[in-house]
């Protein structure tokens, strides 16, 4: 019986065939050639994939808020805003922003005051984010404010207060309404700041 050497060997139909070195060598060059051209082609398919795409200025970004804000409280849950729906490029064809990306904002709270001065919400959102990672600079404010009750306050601080009982003063302390944005509200007037290239999956 012929013993087995350290030579690379294959067997075939229960018979063993030892393989030369340039054998070897010409399998490991044929799988080496086959791995470079799955890598090449997946390269390429992900160059046709991702394409440089336009988000052009003044394109309408629907921002749905997520918390409840009230102008009573200065401390409460930090406001939180998402975009409403995915925005598209300029060609309608690619999907620039997600839906559900986080918007930064900008808030402005002021209680309601004496004299009937209203409470009232400042909305300032600031920028979002593309998909490919830029930040979109946004412009657009949204304000809501309570009712102003400052006619009645002054009204009633000048009529009974100093003219009739001066100790009725406290008249023109009367507040005016604190305002609430609710949750799942949508705000409008939000847009692109400026033109941007987006690159689109």
């Amino acid at each position: 019986t012929k013993k087995a050497d350290n030579r690379p060997y294959i067997l075939r139909g229960g018979e063993m065939y030892y393989l030369c070195r340039k054998d070897t060598k010409s399998k490991t060059y044929n799988i080496m050639k086959r791995l470079f051209l799955a890598l090449v082609a997946l390269v390429c398919v992900g160059a046709v994939s991702a394409q440089d795409v336009k988000l052009m200025g003044g394109q309408n970004i629907p921002v749905r808020l997520m918390t409840e804000i009230n102008s009573k409280y200065r401390a409460q849950v930090a406001p939180y805003g998402i975009v409403d729906a995915n925005i598209m490029d300029s060609k309608g064809e690619n999907i620039v922003i997600s839906r559900g990306t986080p918007v930064v904002m900008d808030i402005e709270i002021q209680r309601a005051k004496g004299v009937g001065k209203a409470g009232y919400i400042k909305i300032n959102c600031v920028s979002t984010t593309a998909v490919d990672g830029q930040r979109i600079n946004l412009i657009g404010t949204n304000i809501a404010q309570g009712n102003d009750r400052k006619g009645l306050a002054i009204g009633l601080g000048v009529g009974l207060g100093i003219v009739v009982c001066p100790p009725c003063f406290f008249c023109l302390c009367i507040k005016g309404e604190n305002v609430v944005i609710p949750e799942n509200t949508v705000l409008s007037n939000i847009v692109v700041n400026d033109n941007y290239t987006i690159s689109a999956q």
